[in-house]
């Protein structure tokens, strides 16, 4: 992480930007160990400001990878505060640096998602849905379509 993705420039913007960065050794600090279930390093957990864990991510990824995560993160915090348009910003921003990434099809689903609860019409949604099934066929989120054709 810190040779290749920490080092990327825009990694380190949004990080900068977007969160408040705390770096704890979960074997040495038993208590974080026990609070969020963590047994893996590196492992990235989203907190609010009093702790409660809200998205958590165990492993390397790359820079690109690492982004789109930074967003479903972020996105996690404002979607139950009602923040739908700040959501989608976060979403949308620099998107087609990522579209090429493994991950982007998950950012599309929660896009979807925040556009239906922003809404209430299910319409923006399975447009997404239809999207991620002919462009990202065989990623977890284009099994997640449940309409059966012509409902």
């Amino acid at each position: 992480m810190y040779e290749f993705t920490y080092k990327d420039s825009n990694v380190d913007r949004e990080l900068d930007e977007w969160f408040i960065l705390l770096r704890l050794d979960i074997f040495k600090d038993r208590e974080v160990r026990r609070e969020y279930s963590a047994y893996w390093t590196p492992s990235f957990y989203f907190t609010d400001y009093d702790g409660k864990l809200l998205y958590k991510f165990n492993g390397y990824l790359p820079p690109v990878e690492f982004r789109i995560m930074l967003r479903l993160a972020l996105s996690e915090y404002l979607i139950p505060k009602g923040k739908y348009d700040q959501a989608l910003s976060t979403l949308d921003s620099e998107v087609e640096e990522l579209r090429h990434g493994v991950m982007f099809p998950k950012l599309e689903f929660q896009k979807g998602v925040v556009l239906y609860l922003k809404h209430h019409d299910n319409r923006e949604f399975r447009s997404i849905m239809d999207d991620i099934r002919n462009k990202y066929r065989g990623s977890l989120e284009s099994y997640m379509y449940f309409w059966e054709d012509g409902i």
